[in-house]
């Protein structure tokens, strides 16, 4: 690698980095805004947060079972392959992870939006809660397959691409927050409830959002590093070693994950 090119990959590795701590930033102080409007927002309160919150645990959960540690597991193995210049690999990698998570995902959104009823009259002991958990059940689904690419662009470096979509997806969120809370109160008169499941489903828009702009931004860019030659291996990648492969980094993640939590 001559002077220039390392050059270039470290100041490119440094604007992902601050792009990142902005992109912190930016979500921390929209969370707040969001946060504040609806705490302050009459007839959403305390009882509507209490509403709002309950349905996070259970969507929490099984957000973790679905995607947490994805994005880091796929970006390993990625990195791997273009390290080698086996972009196909890298390529073959990315399409069997968005597969198999984007399977994990759905079944996740499945048991969430038709145990809804179960788990917020069961579990939770929450009745008001069933609408939260229905509006925020696809959610699971866009994540995982956000969690993929998010992990494909991680692995060629691109941290930028990540703190985009972050950024975008807050931006949405904190927008149609507020926009379906007041649509809500304005249609139907101020009902916390459905005030609260309108809060939510805002979350649910936001997530198809930026997984809008980060598959267009794929479909775009998934030719990164053509250049470098492609990698004759004795051992070619198959479907289930490389399920094999994320599942085993995938799995020690969250193992990781429950023992810090």
């Amino acid at each position: 690698m001559t002077k220039e090119k390392r050059k270039y990959k470290k100041e490119s590795f440094m604007q992902g980095v601050f792009a990142m701590m902005f992109s912190q930033v930016l979500i921390k102080l929209l969370g707040l805004v969001y946060k504040m409007y609806l705490t302050n927002r009459e007839g959403f309160g305390d009882e509507g947060n209490a509403i709002y919150s309950s349905g996070f645990y259970i969507y929490s959960l099984l957000l973790t079972l679905s995607s947490v540690g994805v994005p880091n597991a796929i970006s390993k193995l990625v990195s791997e392959r273009i390290a080698l210049g086996d972009n196909k690999g890298a390529n073959r990698i990315f399409k069997v992870a968005f597969f198999t998570f984007g399977i994990l995902g759905f079944i996740g959104t499945m048991i969430l939006f038709f145990g809804a009823h179960y788990i917020s009259n069961i579990i939770l002991k929450i009745p008001e809660a069933e609408m939260t958990l229905v509006a925020l059940s696809p959610s699971i689904f866009f994540v995982s397959l956000i969690c993929v690419i998010r992990g494909y662009f991680n692995g060629n470096g691109t941290l930028k691409v990540t703190a985009n979509s972050q950024t975008l997806e807050q931006v949405f969120k904190t927008v149609f927050t507020i926009v379906l809370v007041e649509l809500v109160a304005i249609t139907i008169g101020v009902n916390t409830k459905i005030m609260a499941a309108g809060a939510n489903l805002a979350t649910t828009v936001a997530t198809i959002g930026s997984f809008i702009y980060l598959f267009i931004f794929y479909k775009n860019n998934r030719t990164l590093n053509v250049n470098a030659p492609d990698v004759v291996t004795k051992r070619r990648k198959y479907s289930f070693y490389i399920k094999k492969n994320i599942v085993c980094i995938y799995a020690n993640f969250i193992k990781c994950y429950f023992i810090v939590y």
